[in-house]
């Protein structure tokens, strides 16, 4: 099923962002469009950060979400309704329902492994996450920041007071970029904010000469409970030399509210696949 490309494409979504990517949040939001204040070029410990730290690092438990996921540059755009569960630190889960709201794949992502099930051919594939980033440690916090518009530290976390000195912040091109002093080795990466402390995007940026740019756009930025977060997520990157655009657009948020997510294997009806049948996995072939 053609749809499944979808599928194909949030797992190299995951793939790039958690090579590229944890957790603790505090605080609630208390004003949506309160203007930043101003910053000094590369300033450190600036009030920039706290305030920023102030909208969108608030408490959460539980996120869930209906919505659309679109795929670009495979030839022909294809998209699907989708379901999204997140467990903070702890779990992911997205569902794509393109008829009648009926399940036919999903990833989940739990711990250090990563589920993707192809209902529709019975077959599966388990493996360690790690194993989509060259050896790199991941965790779920690191994708659930993302996939909220939130702004993290490799091997530390989401942007809070204590991690402030840690961030330096720079006014570019009208925008305010925060960037980690400390960069993972091979590339650089950098979130981008408007004169209303709503995310603009997540930018990386690899060393490596003629390698791909990564990049995370972020719409549609809403006030909850939780703080801020981004309702449209837009990533563009290339893979294998060809522009790959992800597409998704979360429907009706709700945070903190109780479910569960499977993390189970499927049953012995369905066939394991090994990490190197993925993309056959949801390309539709047996």
């Amino acid at each position: 099923m053609r749809k499944n490309t979808i599928l194909i494409a949030l797992m190299a979504c995951a793939m790039v962002m958690m090579g590229s990517c944890s957790k603790k949040v505090t605080q609630q939001v208390t004003s949506v469009n309160e203007p930043v204040l101003p910053v000094e070029q590369g300033t450190t410990a600036c009030p920039q950060v706290a305030k920023v730290e102030k909208y969108y690092q608030a408490d959460w438990n539980t996120f869930k979400s209906g919505g659309n996921a679109s795929v670009g540059g495979t030839g022909k755009e294809m998209s699907s309704s989708m379901q999204m569960r997140m467990h903070r630190g702890k779990s992911i889960y997205v569902s794509l329902r393109p008829v009648l709201g009926i399940e036919v794949a999903k990833m989940v992502i739990s711990g250090d492994s990563i589920l993707l099930v192809d209902k529709v051919h019975k077959r599966y594939v388990l493996e360690k996450a790690s194993l989509l980033t060259n050896g790199v440690p991941v965790t779920v916090s690191n994708l659930q920041d993302i996939f909220l518009g939130r702004a993290f530290e490799l091997g530390k976390g989401s942007l809070t007071q204590e991690l402030k000195n840690d961030f330096v912040a720079e006014i570019v091109d009208g925008k305010v970029m925060l960037r980690p002093v400390e960069q993972y080795n091979g590339f650089s990466y950098s979130f981008s904010y408007d004169k209303l402390n709503n995310i603009i995007s997540l930018d990386v940026s690899p060393a490596k000469q003629g390698a791909s740019t990564y990049s995370v756009k972020y719409g549609d930025i809403e006030g909850s409970i939780a703080g801020k977060v981004a309702s449209k997520v837009n990533v563009a990157t290339t893979i294998n030399g060809k522009a790959f655009t992800l597409n998704m657009e979360y429907k009706d948020i709700k945070f903190n509210e109780a479910f569960t997510i499977d993390t189970s294997t499927p049953s012995s009806k369905y066939k394991r696949m090994a990490a190197k049948d993925i993309l056959q996995l949801f390309s539709g072939g047996k």
